[in-house]
């Protein structure tokens, strides 16, 4: 009973905080038509919130003739990947853009989270459009109650740190900050590395204390948050290339004609290609950037991507006993060219 009313008292605050920041935009007159909330659970600075502004609004304003009015709320103000992705299922907000928060849910969304599955950005993302992209939804739609539209570029992830980090030797020893995620966990104890589970806003007092010696994030992130002004070395592993989710809730997607589902699935897949597009053209400036700073980068040859592949194999030691469809997975990935 306590535990019911605390997650009805949440979704309560919720509204009221929604009702809240709704109110601080536009007045009721102001809006030309119903509105839609979309909330995105990363920066304004990032492409996918960049292609949301640039494409996905102004298209669907446009195509549906004013019916609608789209308000992207960025930078995760109406709630983190959690409550966000919340909020969609249960229809207080329209839509939303997050990350893959819901894998306990539905296991199979862990699969953008596996290591070295990838091989390189441009694979992840036909992976992503194409079949391993059809694979999940079908799983994450036949199991909750919202309609996957596309699939955005969240990053791909590297290891920095301010000691010595050019070579696989180099992470015995290390104490890396890791995400509170299984998989992210037993990434790093394989490589050698030993593990510190805190939320990204410690990170930087802790890499500056020595608290830890390093992380692993996208170099955007690295870029973005600060943290190149307190690591030494980046070594560019590319060893998860994570994504972004465009979420529409059931019942609102169920509310739309079928001639509009069209024009939003048409307009979300251009907003992933924009948005995927954009990220690799950012990847070099980015790297340019913390280089400049004087950061220390190493790119990882295919003699380490093997080495570090052999070396994870315990993720998926881990993973297969948990989930029968791993070796499937793996094999639709593979398939992909």
């Amino acid at each position: 009973m306590k535990s019911r009313m605390k997650r009805v008292a949440a979704v309560l605050l919720g509204i009221s905080m929604l009702v809240i920041t709704v109110g601080c935009g536009k007045s009721d007159e102001e809006y030309k038509g119903k509105l839609i909330k979309v909330s995105i659970t990363v920066s304004s600075q990032t492409p996918v919130t960049k292609a949301m502004n640039e494409v996905f609004k102004p298209e669907l304003e446009k195509r549906l003739n004013g019916k609608y009015d789209i308000q992207l709320y960025d930078s995760g103000i109406l709630g983190a990947e959690k409550v966000t992705y919340d909020y969609t299922k249960s229809g207080i907000i329209e839509m939303s853009v997050v990350g893959t928060s819901m894998w306990s849910e539905t296991p199979k969304m862990t699969i953008p989270d596996f290591p070295f599955i990838f091989k390189d950005v441009e694979h992840a993302k036909a992976c992503y459009q194409g079949a391993l992209g059809e694979y999940i939804q079908k799983d994450i739609e036949a199991t909750q109650p919202v309609k996957l539209l596309s699939w955005m570029p969240n990053g791909a992830r590297a290891f920095s740190s301010n000691r010595k980090l050019e070579r696989v030797e180099d992470f015995k020893g290390q104490k890396m900050r890791m995400p509170n995620n299984p998989i992210h966990v037993k990434l790093a104890e394989s490589l050698g590395a030993s593990v510190v589970i805190m939320d990204m806003g410690e990170v930087f007092t802790s890499l500056e204390q020595g608290v830890v010696d390093g992380q692993d994030n996208p170099i955007a992130t690295l870029k973005s948050a600060g943290w190149y002004e307190v690591q030494n070395y980046v070594y560019n592993t590319n060893h998860i290339i994570s994504s972004l989710e465009l979420f529409a809730g059931e019942a609102f997607w169920n509310q739309l004609t079928a001639e509009e589902q069209q024009i939003f699935q048409e307009v979300a897949d251009e907003t992933a290609e924009y948005a995927w597009n954009l990220y690799i053209e950012e990847l070099e400036a980015d790297k340019q950037f913390i280089k400049d700073q004087g950061i220390q980068v190493t790119e990882l040859t295919e003699a380490d991507r093997e080495v570090l592949k052999n070396k994870v194999q315990p993720v998926y030691d881990y993973l297969n006993k948990q989930y029968d469809w791993v070796d499937e997975a793996k094999s639709i990935i593979e398939g992909i060219k």
